[in-house]
């Protein structure tokens, strides 16, 4: 709409004194034929010449300032806009360079590698160990979180559902958040089961201690011919506290053996997605700015 009102000023602008010239000559014609004279007195054709070429001077050179001051606000906006994509570009690199991939596997074999005494595992190694754990899933929601806010790549534009034109954006982003999504949340997940996985060896370990320390009190007092300070029950309590963590085990270990396999194949892809979306970011940009159809 805004566009149009521009449009009609411009010509308007051009043709007033053409018009101006045109009732002119029928001013002369009536008052040569007719006696009737509608001009302004002692204002010739010449002077109407001289009028209508300092006019179009003049809207030439308005012509050329506008043109100038489009061009440069054309300029800035497009500087505006790759500074966005750049940070958009930015973000996007540390998200997917900070997925670390390498870390449950990390973790893992370092909880397997520790020595477990008889009176259980290290209290301080086994806290490292989760704390280690729980930070490494606090930087995935994170990353995540950043991506979403501060990117669109989460985001479908507004003018992609009505572009003539449509581009690599519309299959790029479902792609990108699709894959993402995958392997944040299996990184995510698998970090999930090795804190389980810690959390139940330790108690295990607890339990075993447990049942070994009052096993061995009642075979001394067995030696002793007194009475069992422990009974049956609450060794069995212990007993029945014993989790089987075999399966959840395995478990880890397929999925540690799938997130091995991202480093081949879904970073570089997404590594390729988010290219291709800042490669045709910056060329929307410059369309956007300078395309003489920007509705296309």
């Amino acid at each position: 709409m805004r566009k149009n009102i521009n449009k009609w000023w411009v010509l308007v602008i051009i043709f007033v004194p053409f018009i101006l010239m045109f009732c002119l000559h029928i001013g002369i014609a009536l008052g040569r034929y007719f006696g009737i004279n509608i001009n302004v007195p002692n204002v010739d054709a010449s002077t109407w010449f001289m009028f209508l070429g300092s006019y179009l001077g003049g809207v030439m050179t308005l012509a050329g300032v506008i043109v100038t001051l489009k061009y440069q606000r054309n300029i800035y906006q497009h500087e505006k806009s790759l500074e966005i994509i750049n940070s958009e570009k930015e973000r996007l690199g540390m998200a997917i360079c900070e997925l670390n991939i390498f870390a449950p596997t990390e973790i893992y074999q370092r909880f397997v590698g520790l020595q477990i005494t008889k009176e259980g595992y290290n209290i301080v190694e086994i806290a490292a160990i989760r704390h280690l754990i729980a930070e490494e899933m606090e930087k995935i929601n994170q990353l995540k979180l950043e991506t979403m806010f501060f990117t669109d790549i989460y985001a479908m534009t507004a003018g992609c559902s009505s572009c003539k034109k449509p581009c690599r954006i519309q299959t790029v982003l479902p792609e990108f958040q699709k894959m993402y999504g995958t392997v944040g949340n299996q990184i995510y997940e698998t970090l999930r089961e090795i804190d389980q996985f810690v959390a139940d060896v330790q108690m295990n370990a607890f339990c075993n201690d447990r049942i070994s320390e009052y096993n061995a009190v009642n075979a001394r007092c067995q030696s002793l011919g007194q009475s069992p300070q422990y009974s049956e029950t609450t060794i069995k309590d212990y007993e029945n506290k014993r989790i089987d963590v075999k399966s959840r085990q395995s478990k880890i270990e397929a999925a540690l053996t799938d997130i091995s396999k991202y480093n081949q194949n879904e970073i570089p892809q997404l590594n390729n997605l988010a290219r291709e979306y800042i490669v045709v970011k910056f060329q929307n940009a410059y369309k956007n700015c300078f395309s003489s159809k920007r509705g296309e």
